[in-house]
């Protein structure tokens, strides 16, 4: 049985209560952009800051940024990419590696102090579903995106 319209809606609602109520707090206690620019290096790197950026579809020049201050604390290196000397190949320092693990285990702290009083099989139920649901936004969320901006308007207060 497929989703009806008023489920669908009932899923996106859900989905972005839990990104907003994810969100707060976390604005005033990290970067998203520079976490995302020190986990793309360490899992990932050496990589050209054009391919962090593109991964995470952000501005380069914004990136730029943020390896400027990630190579200042010292958390990644940087170093001209040897196939192309205009680029530059970011890498995760060991102490980026280190911060990095200590980020994520805080993390996962924070969630299963959240998630205490559920039982093991609703984590894994959850953990199965948001599985396949992120499996299946990488295989059609941008396509079906990109066709919904063809098909309306964009909406103004978004441009602003």
């Amino acid at each position: 049985m497929e989703a009806n319209k008023d489920q669908i809606a009932a899923l996106v609602r859900t989905v972005s209560r839990f990104a907003e109520a994810n969100r707060q707090g976390q604005a005033r206690e990290f970067d998203p952009v520079r976490l995302g620019v020190l986990q793309q290096a360490a899992e990932h790197g050496p990589l050209r800051a054009g391919e962090v950026a593109e991964r995470l579809d952000a501005l380069p020049s914004s990136i730029t940024r943020h390896v400027r201050v990630l190579a200042d604390a010292g958390l990644v290196l940087t170093e001209p990419d040897p196939a192309d000397r205009r680029a530059v190949l970011v890498t995760a320092t060991e102490t980026g590696r280190a911060e990095l693990a200590q980020f994520l285990q805080v993390g996962e702290q924070v969630f299963g102090a959240v998630i205490a009083d559920w039982t093991a099989n609703e984590v894994v139920a959850l953990t199965e579903l948001l599985t396949k649901l992120t499996d299946a936004w990488e295989r059609h969320g941008l396509e079906q995106q990109r066709a919904a901006r063809r098909r309306h308007r964009p909406f103004g207060w978004s441009q602003i």
